[in-house]
């Protein structure tokens, strides 16, 4: 008997030892999800001037053939029928037919490596409408007293607001002769559907009003800015209602670009007209080529905004 009861007192003993070490424990915990939106601005509905009646007005080319010596705003008109052709179908080869034996002018413009518009803006449908961030231009065989205008829209396709910061343009080329002083361009860019203002259209930037008489030539009512003179003096506009608003809001903007080459009737790079003749060399202006690249530089809407913010209390952890 006693021995057993020895023996049990021990086998408690070790129990208690063994939870004698023991406490309660807890705790919290927080969890935060942060996910990153993305910015995206593409070019879309690129065509001729004019795709629209409300911008179908003066000319879309001026050539010197016919009675006139332009083609019509409305000659290339597409309307909403299909925004990835930059014409109604066979007007461009309509007006090659109207111009043979008078030049032998080509041209065109399309979206590089074009993919489809994932979201809706305004008009423009999800996957029905192809974008891009670059479109190439080009006009061939152009001479004294040629123009022709473009258009295209830029949207923002992304979750994030973008502002318009610069605009670079620069023109290249091997054995350029004397066309940078020949050939000018002009653009104008315009904010539509602004929500901030009750006005449907604002200005945003145009070219020319940034140079001086002597930079441009004018045809058909529209200044264009020589080539050389943006080499020269480059382009650091201020850019006006610069902000294009997320894919909540059909704004967008249009651009409107235009390439001539300066008739020069009174003979400063050319010879100019028979009643002028002046000892220059035409040929310095003949077969020649250049390539102009404009970049639309763009930030994120609030970039150099907010930082300045008045601390909260979250600045008594600070070092």
């Amino acid at each position: 008997m006693k021995k057993r009861f020895i023996a049990g007192a021990l086998a408690l003993s070790m129990v208690l030892a063994g939870t004698g070490y023991a406490y309660w424990t807890d705790s919290l915990n927080m969890t935060t999800k942060a996910t990153t939106g993305n910015m995206g601005v593409k070019f879309l509905d690129l065509g001729l001037y004019a795709q629209y009646a409300d911008e179908g007005k003066g000319w879309s080319i001026i050539d010197g053939v016919g009675d006139d010596g332009y083609i019509d705003s409305n000659y290339f008109l597409r309307g909403t029928s299909n925004y990835n052709i930059i014409a109604k179908e066979g007007s461009v080869e309509g007006y090659y037919d109207a111009a043979d034996g008078y030049n032998d002018v080509s041209f065109g413009a399309k979206l590089v490596t074009p993919t489809k518009m994932n979201v809706t803006v305004g008009p423009y449908k999800a996957l029905a409408v192809d974008v891009s961030d670059n479109i190439d231009i080009s006009v061939e065989n152009i001479y004294p007293g040629y123009a022709q205008a473009f258009r295209t829209d830029i949207a923002n396709v992304g979750n994030i607001a973008a502002k318009l910061s610069k605009i670079n343009i620069t023109s290249e080329g091997q054995n350029v002769g004397n066309i940078k002083d020949m050939i000018g361009i002009a653009m104008y860019v315009q904010r539509e559907y602004c929500e901030e203002t009750a006005s449907t259209l604002d200005n945003v930037v145009g070219l020319a009003e940034n140079f001086d008489e002597d930079d441009i030539f004018t045809m058909g009512g529209v200044d264009f800015v020589r080539l050389s003179a943006l080499e020269e003096k480059g382009f650091t506009p201020e850019i006006e209602n610069e902000k294009l608003l997320t894919v909540s809001s059909e704004n967008r903007m249009d651009v409107f670009f235009g390439v001539a080459m300066d008739p020069d009737a009174e003979g400063v790079y050319t010879t100019g007209s028979t009643d002028v003749m002046n000892d220059n060399d035409d040929t310095i202006s003949m077969d020649k080529a250049v390539e102009i690249s404009i970049d639309f530089l763009w930030d994120q809407f609030n970039e150099g905004v907010g930082n300045d913010a008045p601390a909260n209390i979250l600045e008594n952890q600070n070092r």
